[in-house]
């Protein structure tokens, strides 16, 4: 839990708190835990206790402890815990998400999107999506406000990403990350990375400020 003159550490569990550096506003705290070989865990974070939001789901350990950083605020209280996670839970999760946004997501709306990726240019860039009913009907530039051609377009309704999550699960990847928006529940980022073994076929993507039109 951290303040903005002070960081108050309480073990909970295997959690606990190994260090912290305050930069102005922020606190960057890194946070040990045991762990199985193999296994891979959720750490979540909650200003009340009551509703948690992820904030890292790790790669699969190789040793008997890990440490990893998570920054937040520093004029807001914050907890942290860990968790073991599994591809069901994310599928669950996943679910879960995908039903919220059914139900409460907007059939015509517009968001800001890119991909993160070793490829072409226009992926890389942010962009306005526009989808009306449903359907994708265009995408912006924003450095320049261009609109692209439908034969450049390499970008997904919300609907689309939940699409492309599911098939990324069924290829059992090595690691696959994703937050989801806990209001509407379209996902906000995401990585994934099928296999170590290969170079550069790592993909993620950000998407943010789902608006109506």
């Amino acid at each position: 839990m951290v303040g903005p003159e002070l960081v108050m550490a309480q073990s909970v569990g295997n959690l606990r708190l190994d260090s912290f550096v305050q930069r102005d506003l922020e606190v960057e705290l890194r946070l040990g835990f045991p762990t199985l070989w193999g296994r891979r865990y959720r750490v979540e974070t909650s200003t009340n206790l009551l509703q948690w939001e992820t904030t890292t789901i790790t790669d699969a350990m190789r040793g008997p402890s890990a440490t990893i950083s998570v920054k937040g605020s520093a004029s807001e209280s914050r907890f942290y815990r860990v968790s073991a996670f599994d591809w069901e839970e994310l599928r669950s999760e996943l679910r879960v998400a995908r039903e919220l946004w059914r139900t409460r997501g907007p059939s015509t709306y517009r968001f800001e999107f890119r991909w993160n990726c070793y490829c072409l240019p226009d992926l890389r860039e942010w962009v306005r999506v526009d989808v009306r009913d449903k359907i994708l009907v265009g995408v912006t530039r924003l450095t320049d406000g261009e609109a692209l051609p439908p034969d450049r377009w390499s970008h997904r309704t919300v609907e689309g990403m939940f699409q492309w999550l599911e098939g990324k699960l069924a290829e059992h990847p090595e690691v696959l990350r994703v937050r989801f928006d806990p209001e509407l529940g379209y996902p906000k980022e995401g990585y994934c990375d099928i296999t170590s073994m290969m170079a550069d076929e790592e993909m993620g993507f950000e998407l943010k400020s789902v608006l109506p039109p």
